[in-house]
């Protein structure tokens, strides 16, 4: 089926851990999935963690780096092709939408969903599937809304119940799509052309909300209405 996973933030018990992992390597549609984790968003910092911990779960993993002067678009291109799962973690979305730019990433991400396979990311990595992310990468760390690759549509911000976060309220109405805040231990997801919420049974009260660009951007509760996930 494949699909995308677009997580707040959070996620970070380990049962939480758990059960993601089996439902990205179960929409993958294959016992021994092939697990591609690309760090752009953290200037390729990889995180070990991750994928030591797929690599338990019975992932084959590989990892792109797409700073590195060796990368070419074949091996970019190679890469993607070859994943079933491909995860991009938490940084800066502005540095990560340069980085595919300029080295074709982009191109090819979009022909993996086309594909059916399964995208997912916390953060950043998140908001990288949407029209338009609201990240705090500009200078001095001031916010600012970035273009994504467009395969969802809509503006995300994620971990939207934190303080710092809020500030996403003074600028929604600046968004150019309607919008879907994340709370951390919340994910919107994207899968079979249908569209739903996931919230970590450890924090039952976390939400995920909907700010409608038709109607003065009024924010609906999407976890308590799933009748509006239906016209999304």
């Amino acid at each position: 089926m494949g699909g995308i996973i677009a997580m707040g933030g959070g996620f970070d018990k380990s049962e939480d851990r758990v059960e993601l992992a089996r439902l990205v390597m179960k929409l993958s549609g294959k016992s021994n999935p092939k697990y591609l984790h690309i760090p752009t968003t953290g200037y390729d910092f990889a995180d070990e963690g991750a994928i030591g911990f797929y690599s338990k779960m019975g992932c084959d993993v590989e990892i792109l780096y797409l700073t590195h002067a060796y990368m070419t678009e074949e091996i970019v291109a190679q890469k993607i092709r070859s994943a079933d799962i491909i995860n991009v973690p938490g940084g800066n979305l502005k540095f990560c939408m340069d980085t595919w730019k300029k080295t074709h990433a982009d191109k090819y991400l979009k022909e993996a969903f086309e594909q059916g396979k399964v995208l997912y990311g916390s953060s950043s990595g998140s908001m990288c599937w949407f029209n338009e992310g609201f990240d705090d990468c500009a200078p001095e760390s001031e916010f600012m809304f970035v273009d994504g690759l467009g395969i969802l549509p809509y503006c995300n911000c994620p971990h939207y119940e934190t303080g710092y976060w809020q500030e996403f309220n003074d600028y929604v109405d600046k968004a150019k799509y309607s919008s879907i805040a994340c709370e951390n231990e919340t994910a919107i997801c994207f899968i079979d052309g249908k569209w739903s919420v996931m919230v970590s049974k450890a924090r039952p009260d976390a939400r995920v909300w909907f700010f409608d660009a038709e109607d003065n951007y009024k924010r609906y509760d999407l976890t308590q209405h799933p009748e509006i996930l239906e016209r999304l």
